[in-house]
């Protein structure tokens, strides 16, 4: 009888230890399969956000494929009712998130808005790019993007007690608000399916972040000291008129600004000097009489985060991070273009500008090309006027525009010029001010000038990332 007791407690033990095992195989299987789903969802929102960037080879607007979705800057215009499909099926399956009899179909969309997927504006879907050579990609289902409003994801921006259904919601910076301030933000959704079924159902709420720069003058002369001399020839122009006519954007035309604007009030005469050559070829904002329109110089201030030469330099990091192109020649040197720089058949357009930065010298002599987006010279920058460019031009660092040839090229956006650097030892400038920027050209220079022309300043300032502002897992 003992031994029988003993057979059966032992027993008893095996079978509750496999039972355990079991268990516990089973619980490693449906956190693995759920930790797939979730990466897959991650991947799918991932996708999404990329493709929202004008600068990605796969961006959703592509060819313009949705005009009434993205603006001429590429960045997003989602109205309420609008919302893009990235649809990536497995083999021959079909993915459709608005058959709600379907096996993916988009139910949470219906529970964010007071209308139904039936009733909003769903655009052609636009396929994954996960797949890629013949590997397969993540195994989401379906991406959607849209617009946001406070009831969609139950917060009550503004305090005042309700969820507001209609109004889409912007990213300031700093916070979202209501009303239109800054950039639009969106939803993206992502819905995965594993082959045993499970789901995840993963959200983002994401905005557009660009550089924020403002632009006081046409050509802004930054520091202590600062000088400018112009050229004697009539065919110089330093515009500070924002155009009305042949605009590239739909933003109204900003109010004139000064043709040339210096930061420190000594600093006045050495800017006005500059000009006597031709003083009615400086115009654009005019101060109240009596005193004269011509020349348009003015005392300007730059935003509180581009005031020392610590800031100037955190701009330079943060520029070059995102850079299409970086050249930093080694040992430092001046950069000639020709096959440095890119031309307009070989990456810049209209319709792709790039920012570009130099961490040297850069000598555009002989460089017959216009270029678009932003060009950051962190020292001398010698210009000819047979070279023309349509955006943002920044020489910080070393601060010093040369210029000399003639040509028929100009400036179409603005230029600013700041001096955060010593001259001679390259080291950053201690201490809160920064040092005597410059920009000489020679009597007898061509070119046509420097324009003042916002569209061209948004076109470079395209959002180089869209930041996630918010992030959930939704329950199935």
């Amino acid at each position: 009888m003992i031994a029988i007791f003993a057979l059966l407690l032992i027993s008893v033990v095996g079978i509750a230890l496999l039972v355990s095992t079991g268990a516990d195989s089973a619980l490693a299987g449906n956190y693995r399969t759920s930790t797939s789903a979730y990466y897959a969802a991650t991947a799918g929102l991932e996708e999404a956000r990329g493709r929202l960037l004008k600068k990605n080879p796969d961006f959703m607007n592509v060819s313009n494929a949705y005009p009434s979705l993205f603006s001429v800057q590429g960045t997003p215009s989602f109205g309420l009712y609008d919302v893009l499909y990235i649809v990536n099926p497995a083999g021959s399956e079909t993915v459709d998130p608005r058959n709600s009899s379907g096996p993916y179909a988009d139910t949470e969309y219906g529970t964010e808005f007071s209308w139904q997927l039936s009733g909003a504006t769903v655009h052609t879907p636009l396929n994954s790019v996960s797949t890629l050579a013949g590997i397969p990609g993540p195994t989401y289902k379906w991406v959607r993007i849209n617009a946001l409003t406070e009831q969609a994801v139950h917060i009550d921006i503004n305090a005042d007690g309700n969820y507001d259904p209609n109004t889409p919601l912007f990213y300031d910076g700093t916070s979202l608000n209501l009303n239109s301030t800054g950039s639009q933000a969106l939803e993206i959704t992502a819905l995965a399916v594993m082959v045993d079924k499970s789901t995840k159902l993963l959200q983002y709420v994401v905005a557009p972040t660009s550089l924020s720069l403002t632009f006081p003058a046409a050509l802004t002369l930054a520091g202590n000291g600062v000088r400018y001399t112009g050229p004697g020839t009539s065919a110089f122009w330093v515009d500070g008129n924002d155009p009305t006519t042949g605009r590239t954007c739909t933003s109204p035309p900003l109010s004139p600004v000064s043709a040339l604007g210096y930061t420190t009030s000594t600093d006045y005469s050495n800017v006005k000097s500059g000009t006597n050559a031709q003083p009615g070829n400086y115009i654009g904002f005019a101060p109240p009489p009596p005193a004269s329109a011509t020349p348009s110089v003015g005392l300007v201030t730059l935003p509180p985060t581009l005031q020392t030469p610590a800031q100037f330099e955190s701009l330079i990091q943060t520029i070059s991070q995102g850079a299409d192109l970086v050249l930093s020649p080694s040992p430092p040197a001046t950069v000639v273009p020709g096959s440095a720089l890119p031309t307009g058949g070989s990456g810049m357009s209209p319709t792709n500008p790039m920012t570009i930065v130099v961490n040297g010298d850069l000598d555009l002599t002989s460089w017959h090309n216009l270029g678009y987006g932003l060009l950051l010279v962190t020292g001398t920058l010698t210009y000819d006027p047979d070279a023309s460019w349509e955006g943002i031009v920044l020489v910080i660092g070393k601060g010093v525009i040369n210029g000399s040839h003639m040509g028929s090229g100009r400036f179409d956006g603005a230029i600013l010029v700041a001096q955060s650097r010593d001259p001679v030892t390259g080291i950053v400038i201690a201490g809160p001010n920064l040092g005597a920027s410059s920009v000489s050209f020679i009597s007898t220079m061509g070119g046509a000038g420097i324009y003042f022309n916002s569209c061209n300043i948004l076109q470079a300032l395209a959002p180089t990332r869209y930041r996630v502002l918010y992030f959930r897992e939704i329950a199935q």
